[in-house]
């Protein structure tokens, strides 16, 4: 066979597993793209509903609301050096403000730049949690995974500037690469992932249980490629590294919290004993939002934790367990719907328990009609989550 010969059979073994790679991932990637264009146009609805007009921004700017301003803030100016006005943003971390920093070099608009890199994110993790549920499941439950995750009430949070879907993504494949064996991979990952927010830290546990896993727990299979893991814990460093450069205290940041927001370490029964009386003496708005969505939170991934034994992998059991107190340990678990958006065992386990194909249809919708509730709530500027 002549030298083109082999360049043409070279040329169409390339093109034939580029076309084989693609279409592994075609599901997820179809999910994320319809789920970004729903998301978008409920902020027209809610734009047109509530405001009667839209004006030039509205499609964009109505989900530029509290921490999405501050992420903004964060990209453009870094963090503060001294006590003031913009002292709370040092509660942040910089792993997210930084991408995006590192992407406006491409895209001039900051606000646009960050939602384009929220809604990449948003698409390779659901392309990492299809691949990594395909590792031990059919075809089926992993489209079900991905599809709970993108419809999930909260999901509409990996489609704006916020912080979700990059934290999504650094922790599916972390633990994508954790199954694989590919140790200083999953390291990195995992640190970039305590670089993004402090839950990250709630990766390490599993994937060290996940490194003794693959080696049946012999002490002598042990190699130097389990030091890759103490990666993990160096993106929290960095941060703590940061108050200390910036405040002079690697601690600043929890006095922020409590300051600027309120939030302390507190037993879970305590939050659940004030959302409850919540629930039944505040108005409606608040009876809903406030107070129901994190209840609802709470009894949602406690099910969740007292099943994922019996269902899942050891490792994402405990991950799930770990973040389960990352979460609920403290005074002010208003947010928690949104914290559990991240948790991605919750979405291999329902898509382990709806095999019937009325139950997966049933939760999906409920899923996406609480999604479109809840963003068109927050697209108005009200506080969901």
């Amino acid at each position: 066979m002549s030298n083109d010969g082999l360049r043409m059979v070279k040329l169409r073994g390339l093109l034939l597993g580029f076309n084989d790679r693609i279409s592994r991932v075609t599901y997820p990637l179809a999910v994320s793209c319809c789920t970004t264009i729903i998301t978008f146009a409920f902020g027209v609805c809610a734009a047109l509903v509530f405001q009667k007009t839209i004006p030039a921004e509205s499609w964009l700017g109505n989900w530029q609301h509290w921490d999405a301003s501050h992420f903004l803030d964060l990209a453009q100016h870094g963090y503060p050096h001294q006590p003031g006005p913009r002292e709370h943003l040092i509660a942040l971390l910089p792993v997210y403000p930084l991408a995006i920093r590192v992407a406006h070099l491409f895209i001039p608009e900051w606000h646009a730049v960050a939602v384009v890199l929220s809604n990449c994110c948003c698409a390779a993790a659901l392309i990492y949690l299809f691949l990594l549920v395909q590792m031990e499941h059919d075809a089926a439950v992993a489209r079900r995974a991905v599809l709970f995750c993108a419809v999930f009430p909260t999901a509409y949070f990996l489609h704006i500037a916020y912080s979700e879907s990059i934290f999504l993504l650094l922790t599916v494949a972390a633990f994508y690469y954790a199954r694989r064996g590919q140790w200083l991979v999953c390291g990195v990952l995992g640190m970039l992932a305590t670089g993004t927010r402090i839950p990250g830290l709630a990766v390490l546990p599993p994937v060290v249980f996940e490194y003794l896993q693959q080696r049946n727990f012999r002490w002598r299979a042990i190699t130097a490629n389990v030091g890759f893991l103490l990666l993990v814990p160096l993106g929290a460093v960095a941060y703590l590294l940061i108050n200390y450069y910036c405040f002079h205290d690697p601690l600043h940041f929890l006095a922020t919290q409590k300051q600027s927001w309120g939030v302390f370490l507190r037993w879970p029964f305590q939050s659940v004993t004030a959302n409850w009386y919540g629930i039944r003496h505040f108005s409606a708005d608040e009876r809903v939002v406030q107070y129901g969505g994190p209840f609802v939170a709470f009894i949602f991934s406690t099910v969740a934790l007292c099943a994922a034994p019996f269902a899942l992998r050891p490792c994402y059991s405990l991950y799930l367990g770990v973040s389960w107190v990352m979460i609920f340990f403290n005074n002010f678990p208003v947010s928690s719907p949104r914290y559990l958006l991240v948790v991605f065992p919750i979405f291999i386990l329902l898509a382990r328990l709806t095999r019937a194909e009325w139950l997966r249809d049933s939760v999906a919708f409920l899923f996406a009609l609480l999604y479109g509730i809840c963003s068109m709530h927050f697209a108005r500027g009200w506080w969901a989550f």
